[in-house]
């Protein structure tokens, strides 16, 4: 797993920026397999050098185009097989919609983590595109979540880390999950107006927008730190 720093690096606007930019001029095309993703989230900006806490701040190797490949989770898995492990570890992300959650996921999973998603999950149960939520799934959704959650809890299963993503605005909710889990908390920083910025930019939401706008003002009014 990435040291704080490097996640506070793929959190950065200087690095999110600059990964999109490079899928702009080269397209949404893996660079090894050479696949096409609609889905530019499951794109990873791979570092040919690897970043450590001691290089990143080095602009020359972190945010340097020469260096970075654009490559999917498959392809990505296969250049890090080295680092895979034995020892679990369990990391609860969380933020306001549209905070990059599943973005940051993406880019620190490995092969044979397991992804506690509700919207994944919504979209698995319903055949809904991702972010239509059935109303009346609601329950089931939840329950399927809640299971996953006590394989976790329970480590069940192979699964080697695991990561769960969720608003969890409340700090009594989310610390009591933490500690149920003995999992890290991994805060998505970012404000209102980006959120409101980023719901404008996202086709697949801005039809909604209304609706979502919803959903970002209620996580801001519940957050406690």
């Amino acid at each position: 797993m990435s040291s704080g720093v490097l996640r506070q690096f793929y959190l950065s606007k200087a690095w999110i920026d600059l990964r999109s930019c490079i899928i702009v001029e080269r397209g949404p095309v893996c660079e090894k397999c050479q696949k096409i993703f609609i889905d530019t989230s499951k794109l990873i900006g791979h570092h040919k050098e690897e970043l450590t806490p001691e290089n990143v701040h080095d602009v020359s190797i972190s945010l340097n185009k020469e260096l970075i490949e654009i490559i999917c989770h498959e392809c990505h898995n296969k250049e890090h097989r080295r680092f895979g492990h034995n020892k679990r570890s369990v990391y609860i992300v969380y933020g306001p919609p549209l905070s990059g959650k599943k973005t940051l996921v993406n880019q620190l999973m490995h092969h044979g983590d397991l992804i506690i998603d509700m919207d994944r999950i919504y979209e698995c149960i319903s055949g809904q595109p991702m972010y239509i939520k059935p109303n009346n799934l609601r329950f089931n959704v939840f329950a399927v979540r809640d299971k996953l959650i006590d394989m976790v809890k329970t480590r069940y299963g192979q699964w080697q880390d695991a990561y769960i993503i969720g608003g969890y605005p409340e700090k009594y909710e989310r610390d009591k999950l933490a500690d149920c889990l003995r999992a890290e908390l991994i805060f998505c920083e970012v404000d209102k107006a980006e959120c409101y910025r980023r719901l404008e930019a996202d086709e697949g939401r801005k039809h909604r927008s209304l609706e979502w706008r919803g959903y970002i003002d209620k996580w801001f009014s519940e957050y406690a730190p």
